[in-house]
């Protein structure tokens, strides 16, 4: 193997893919097996030799805004679609990049030019192969709807090479592309080119994918009925997370919109549902205890209280830091999250889990729990009374909670603090207005690299703009090693948290879900519940 110039970025990206071959003195290949071949079996749908079948009824605690991945960063979105839709590269539970759609990635010495090498054979849910048009069609759109693409990706398009070959070329190197090629979140589906070709501006109108179930029907408020995919083309990797292999054993799966938490709650107890997403943490040992439930906990957010940066009262960095310094945040993540076993207290805004980037830089404004310092604060940056919109949701309690006590908190220092309550799909459109609130406590799925997370892009709500928050990005984005982009980082969690606040972190949590006994393997991790794998036992 040569010596490569950019040697420590390029062998942590063949660390994550496992296995790598080098293909010429210009590359290195990431592949899905030592050959650099595709190793997926013939059409084989697991279920041939089982007689799982049945049909799974999963609640979930919210309505999607939409089920087209490339629109919304809602986690409803992506908890949904992931059975319809797959993309070049996913993640595993460690937040890898790991092959999906592509069997093997070719990355140059200069990190600029990447050519992702297809699965031959890949249907859509029309009968129709997987082709370098169809690819090109879907990556494209993505990168333009997904602010964290557009911002990595810069101007590159994707362009076809062969019918199997898609290559995108950088104006500037990044060690971090694939990584957000492969996130979950506003993740990049391949779709058929004549479906991405007649989008409207509200999103696709067919949903037709090459994932492991097919869809059927949404019936608006009250269900999406998935099918399992006959012809589905499983991978030929060890499950991890959401990569690997996804053998089909369920025929049939039912999401059930179920805003009630408390319905959520009664109905996988009494066995209408045999899934149950964001169950009450009040109910925890409760769940427990029951010998007909399993309970799966697994850290896979940060909640965070956002500021509207783009207008209103938070524009002012001191009335930022006025609200930090009155958090008591103990109390905030004990009244939201119940019990101490389902969340953990620190000042990374990335997961402590993910070791290469987590740092705890500028902990020394976290969790200050200083009323006198907030007040001294208020009235440095001239607060005279006026109203405070801490806008929030039932459909997500423990957002709810939080919001409750932050706004009981800030009330006890003279704060005017008003609770604004929605639903979910009202909250995903009103916080993209700069003038509907100030306040906003939400959670933020973990991340493979910080140039992903939304609270610090531009583009998402409460936005940022900053130049030296956006220089330090830039720095990381087109770093030449790991070791210089998390100095990068250090520096702009730093500033984040001492001069400019963004955001203030309350905690990492992982939401309570409950399975029924009488299903094997079904797991829940990073992109959610994953019922693939999963069988029916009675």
């Amino acid at each position: 193997m040569k010596v490569i110039r950019k040697g420590v970025w390029i062998l942590f990206l063949v660390t994550l893919f496992g296995l790598a071959s080098c293909s010429n003195d210009s590359s290195d290949a990431v592949d899905s097996d030592s050959t650099g071949e595709s190793t997926e079996k013939e059409s084989t749908n697991a279920s041939d030799d089982t007689d799982s079948g049945g049909e799974v009824k999963i609640a979930i605690n919210a309505q999607p805004p939409t089920l087209d991945p490339h629109m919304s960063t809602a986690g409803a979105t992506t908890d949904v679609s992931k059975y319809m839709f797959e993309s070049l590269l996913t993640i595993d539970s460690k937040y890898n990049p790991v092959p999906m759609l592509a069997k093997s990635v070719d990355v140059s010495d200069d990190n600029k030019i990447f050519t992702f090498h297809l699965r031959e054979g890949v249907l859509f849910h029309n009968g129709e192969e997987m082709t370098a048009e169809d690819v090109v069609a879907s990556m494209n759109r993505w990168k333009e709807m997904s602010g964290v693409a557009s911002t990595t990706l810069g101007d590159a398009e994707f362009v076809a090479v062969d019918d199997y070959t898609v290559e995108i070329e950088l104006a500037q190197s990044s060690g971090i592309a694939l990584g957000v090629i492969s996130s979950s979140e506003q993740f990049a589906a391949i779709m058929p080119k004549e479906v991405i070709d007649s989008a409207s501006a509200d999103g696709v109108t067919e949903f037709i994918g090459t994932g492991p179930y097919e869809f059927i029907e949404w019936k608006q408020d009250q269900y999406i009925h998935f099918n399992k995919y006959d012809d589905y083309q499983p991978v030929d990797l060890e499950p991890d997370g959401i990569s690997g292999k996804k053998e089909v054993f369920i025929d049939d799966v039912y999401f059930y919109i179920v805003t009630d938490a408390s319905t959520r709650l009664a109905g996988i107890q009494s066995g209408e549902y045999d899934v149950a997403y964001s169950l009450p943490e009040d109910n925890y040992d409760q769940l427990l205890n029951d010998p007909d439930i399993e309970i799966q906990t697994v850290y896979t957010a940060n909640m965070d209280l956002l500021y509207n940066k783009r207008g209103g009262l938070m524009q002012d960095v001191k009335m930022r830091q006025a609200v930090n310094a009155a958090l008591n945040i103990d109390d905030i993540l004990l009244a939201s999250l119940v019990n101490e076993n389902l969340y953990r207290a620190d000042a990374s805004y990335m997961s402590v889990d993910i070791e290469q980037w987590a740092t705890e830089v500028g902990k020394e404004n976290y969790n200050m729990n200083d009323p006198e310092k907030a007040k001294a604060l208020f009235e440095e940056a001239g607060y005279d009374g006026e109203e405070i919109v801490l806008m929030t949701t039932r459909d997500y309690e423990h957002y709810y909670n939080a919001s409750v006590v932050i706004k009981e908190q800030l009330e006890k220092i003279g704060v005017n603090a008003e609770l604004e309550v929605y639903d979910w799909p009202t909250i995903v459109d009103r916080r993209e207005e700069d003038d509907k609130w100030d306040l906003f406590v939400n959670a933020y799925p973990f991340k493979s690299d910080p140039t992903q997370l939304l609270q610090l892009n531009p583009e998402f709500a409460g936005g940022i703009n900053d130049q030296k928050a956006d220089a330090l990005l830039n720095n990381i984005r087109t770093a030449e090693s790991e070791e210089e982009a998390k100095q990068y980082w250090e520096e702009l969690q730093e500033y984040a948290w001492t001069d400019y606040l963004p955001m203030t972190k309350l905690g990492s949590f992982g939401s309570v879900s409950a399975f029924s006994k009488r299903l094997e393997n079904a797991k829940t991790g990073p992109g959610g519940v994953v019922l693939w794998n999963a069988k029916i036992t009675e």
